[in-house]
C-alpha cells in the first residue's frame, strides 16, 4: 500500500516586526493572522492589489494584507486537492489491488514453469538412458548383421555348387511339372508330337476325286491366303494342320465344292465336353469350317460354325458339348471345303490357264479338350503368380525348374493354359517382377542358376528378335542383355534365356536344343 501525503503551506512571511500574512501547515489551513496593526483588516471583497478570485492562491495579496476573499479561495483550493487526493487514494487501491492478483497470477505460472522443468529434466534423463541403450543395440545389431551376411556368402557359395550339381542331373532326370489342375482331364495337340504328329487325328475326304485335304504343315504357302507361321511356335519350326485350296485350284478342274475331314479319337462319355482350337482363315475365298460331334457313325449338324473374318491372326474357337452328346462316346469332326479349281481361256495365239478361288485356304492348330465345362477351366494355373498390368489387365506366370529345350517348353505352356505361352517380357518393371519372385523362393533360385528361357528368338531372321507368342512375330522393342550379348556362338543362338542370375537375369542368347528351365505366362 502506498500513502501520498500532500501538504500544502502557505506562508506569508512577515517583517521583522510582525509583517501581516497567513500560514498553513499539515494538511489543514491554519489562518494566523497579523495584520498591520491590532484589529486592522482590509474591506471584504477588496485588497491593495485588487479583487481577489475565491479559490485562487495566485491572486493572494502579498502587498501585507489579507482580505477576506483570499480566505475563500484558498478554501475552495484546499477542498479540489482533496477531492483530488481522495481519487489518486482510490487509484492507487485499485492499482495496488490489480497487482497483487497480477503478482499471484505470476506465481502460479512461475511454479508451473519450475515443475514443467523438473519434468523436463527427468525426460531428458530418460532421453540420454534410452540413446545410450540404442546406441549398444546398434553396435549388437551391426555385429549380427555381420555375421548373418558372413553366413549367408557361404550358403550362396553352397547353393551355387549344388546348383550347379542338379542342373547336371537335370540333363538325366525329368522331374514332372504340374500343369492346369481340377477334376478333369486336357488333351492337348499342337502338331509338334514327332512320335505322333497328328495327334490322333485322321484324315479323309469325300470323293475320291478331291484334291483338298488337311495336312500337316509348316511353311506359308502364299502370302495372299493362310497364316505366316503357326500358333504354338510362331517360327518357321512350328507345325499346324491347313486345308489347301490353293493346292487344289493347281490340281482340278472341277468347279465342284469337295471336303475334306480331320477326325479325332474316341472319348468316353462324361457330362460335359469343352473344345478349344486355334483357327486362320485368311484370303478371299475362304468357305466355313463346320464342326460336328460324330457319334456312332454320323456326324448330324454342326455344333460350331466358323465364317471368318479373314485375318492373318489366329483366332480362338470354343464350344460347350451338352450331355445329350456326351453321354455316349464319341468324336470331334472338323470340316473344311473348296470349290477352288482351275479353267483354260482359249484365243488366237493359244491359250491360258486360269486359277479360280485359290485364295481360300484354313487352318488350325493347339486343339484342346477337357471332359469339363469351358468355364470351369481357368485362364490362369492355380500355382501361377499373377501381375496386374498397366492396361488393366492381369498378367499369370507360372515356373517351371526342370529343363527343356525352346520348344517343348513351349509346348508345355499350352498345356498350362489355352492362352498360355513362354514368357514375354516387355518393360523393365515387368523383368524385376520376374526377378524379385525368383528370389523370394530358394527353389526358383536353385532352378535359376541355369536361366530361365523366354518366348524371344530369332530363328525367323538372324539378328533380328521378335516375341512370336501370338503365331505373328512383334519385333521386340524392350531389351536387358549381359554385356557382350547376344553373340550368337558357332552362328547356332537363337533363343532368349534369362541367364545371368547375379546380374539380375540379365538375358543372353543359347542355342534353341538346349535344355533350361522356363517360365510360362498367360494374359486375361
Amino acid at each position: 500500500m502506498y500513502t501520498c501525503l500532500y501538504f500544502v503551506s502557505l506562508f506569508v512571511l512577515l517583517d521583522a516586526q510582525f509583517t501581516p500574512g497567513c500560514n498553513f501547515y499539515n494538511g489543514q489551513c491554519v489562518y494566523n493572522f497579523q495584520i498591520g496593526k491590532e484589529q486592522h483588516c482590509d474591506t471584504p471583497g477588496t485588497s491593495s492589489s485588487g479583487t481577489a478570485n475565491p479559490g485562487s492562491l495566485a491572486q493572494l495579496d502579498t502587498s501585507g494584507g489579507c482580505s477576506c476573499n483570499d480566505v475563500s479561495a484558498i478554501q475552495g483550493s484546499l477542498q479540489t486537492l482533496r477531492t483530488t487526493m481522495a481519487g489518486l487514494q482510490t487509484t492507487f487501491t485499485d492499482i495496488s489491488h490489480q497487482m497483487n492478483i497480477s503478482k499471484q497470477d505470476l506465481q502460479s505460472t512461475n511454479n508451473l514453469l519450475t515443475s514443467e522443468q523438473q519434468l523436463a529434466a527427468k525426460l531428458l534423463a530418460k532421453l540420454s538412458t534410452k540413446e545410450e541403450l540404442l546406441n549398444q543395440t546398434k553396435e549388437e545389431l551391426a555385429n549380427v548383421l555381420g555375421l548373418a551376411k558372413t553366413e549367408l556368402d557361404k550358403l550362396r557359395v553352397q547353393l551355387l555348387t549344388s546348383s550347379k550339381t542338379l542342373a547336371k542331373c537335370q540333363g538325366t532326370v525329368d522331374i514332372p511339372q504340374v500343369g492346369v489342375s481340377g477334376d478333369y482331364d486336357i488333351s492337348y495337340c499342337g502338331f509338334e508330337d514327332s512320335n505322333d504328329l497328328n495327334c490322333g487325328f485322321t484324315i479323309t475326304n469325300a470323293g475320291s476325286s478331291s484334291y483338298v485335304h488337311w495336312a500337316r504343315t509348316s511353311s506359308k504357302v502364299h502370302s495372299s491366303t493362310g497364316p505366316s507361321h503357326d500358333h504354338t511356335y510362331g517360327t518357321p519350326h512350328g507345325h499346324y494342320m491347313m486345308a489347301d485350296a490353293y493346292y487344289q485350284s493347281q490340281h482340278s478342274s472341277s468347279s465342284s465344292v469337295y471336303d475334306t475331314f480331320l477326325t479325332s479319337k474316341t472319348f468316353k462319355p462324361a457330362t460335359n465336353y469343352c473344345l478349344r482350337f486355334w483357327y486362320n482363315m485368311y484370303g478371299r475365298d475362304i468357305r466355313p469350317i463346320n464342326v460336328f460331334v460324330k457319334i456312332n457313325g454320323g456326324r448330324g449338324n454342326p455344333v460350331l460354325i466358323l465364317n471368318g473374318p479373314s485375318s492373318t491372326s489366329w483366332k480362338l474357337a470354343q464350344v460347350e458339348i451338352d450331355h445329350e452328346y456326351t453321354q455316349h462316346s464319341f468324336q470331334f469332326v472338323i470340316e473344311a471345303s473348296s470349290d477352288a479349281h482351275y479353267s483354260y481361256s482359249y484365243h488366237s495365239y493359244g491359250s491360258t490357264k486360269n486359277y479360280v478361288k485359290q485364295y481360300g485356304n484354313v487352318a488350325i492348330d493347339d486343339v484342346f479338350v477337357a471332359n469339363t465345362t469351358c468355364k470351369d477351366i481357368p485362364v490362369c494355373p492355380p500355382n501361377a503368380y499373377k501381375r496386374q498390368n498397366a492396361d488393366n489387365t492381369t498378367s499369370c506366370y507360372t515356373f517351371h525348374t526342370s529343363g527343356a529345350t525352346w520348344f517343348h517348353a513351349a509346348d508345355t505352356c499350352k498345356t498350362d493354359s489355352h492362352e498360355g505361352h513362354l514368357v514375354v517380357i516387355d518393360s523393365d518393371d515387368e523383368q524385376q517382377f520376374l526377378v524379385n519372385t525368383i528370389q523370394s523362393d530358394i527353389t526358383l533360385m536353385t532352378a535359376g542358376q541355369n536361366g530361365f528361357y523366354t518366348n524371344g528368338n530369332d530363328q525367323g531372321s538372324e539378328g533380328t528378335y521378335q516375341w512370336t507368342d501370338s503365331g505373328v512375330a512383334t519385333t521386340i522393342k524392350y531389351f536387358n542383355w549381359h554385356q557382350g550379348q547376344p553373340n550368337d556362338v558357332g552362328s547356332s543362338q537363337d533363343c532368349i534365356l534369362m541367364q545371368y542370375p547375379d546380374d539380375g537375369y540379365k538375358w543372353g542368347d543359347v542355342n534353341c536344343d538346349e535344355k533350361h528351365p522356363f517360365i510360362c505366362e498367360m494374359t486375361y
